[in-house]
């Protein structure tokens, strides 16, 4: 996921790092009477060709380019930020799930492990379940086993 990060980072510097627009060019013929191109003057019969590019608008396009550069880390840092958070909320998940499987499990053993199960009334008395009760309770046992430990 770095490596691929670090690419599109690349990418974006690579459009940002264009060579300037704004470089004139000249004609000229040397003695031979072949015509070359070049970026400097070359002696008195340069000839400065016609620019189409025009200052303001190459600063526009700058300015376009670095607006899509900042649009897109922003995309990236939201990205990155979601998937973040959702791998937060994945693990906080699985975290509750592992507790109640837990605690399904413990339940089941205590309950096998007790020859009989008690309430307590309102009064503190101990009021002690049926053997059906019993087996009802040992299903809603297993079943949050079931759910819970998959």
């Amino acid at each position: 996921m770095q490596t691929g990060y670090c690419h599109k980072l690349f990418a974006v510097f690579l459009l940002c790092a264009g060579g300037s627009p704004l470089a004139d060019t000249y004609r000229w013929v040397d003695d031979n009477g072949q015509v070359h191109y070049t970026d400097q003057q070359r002696g008195a019969k340069s000839q400065v060709l016609k620019s189409y590019s025009n200052p303001g608008a190459a600063r526009d396009r700058s300015q376009d380019r670095m607006e899509k550069t900042r649009k897109l880390l922003n995309a990236y840092q939201l990205e990155r930020r979601q998937k973040r958070e959702q791998r937060a909320a994945e693990q906080a998940a699985e975290e509750k799930r592992i507790r109640k499987c837990n605690r399904a499990r413990d339940d089941i053993r205590r309950y096998n492990s007790y020859r009989r199960i008690y309430n307590l009334d309102q009064d503190g008395q101990r009021v002690y379940l049926s053997d059906q009760q019993r087996a009802e309770l040992m299903q809603r046992a297993q079943d949050r086993v079931t759910r819970w430990c998959g």
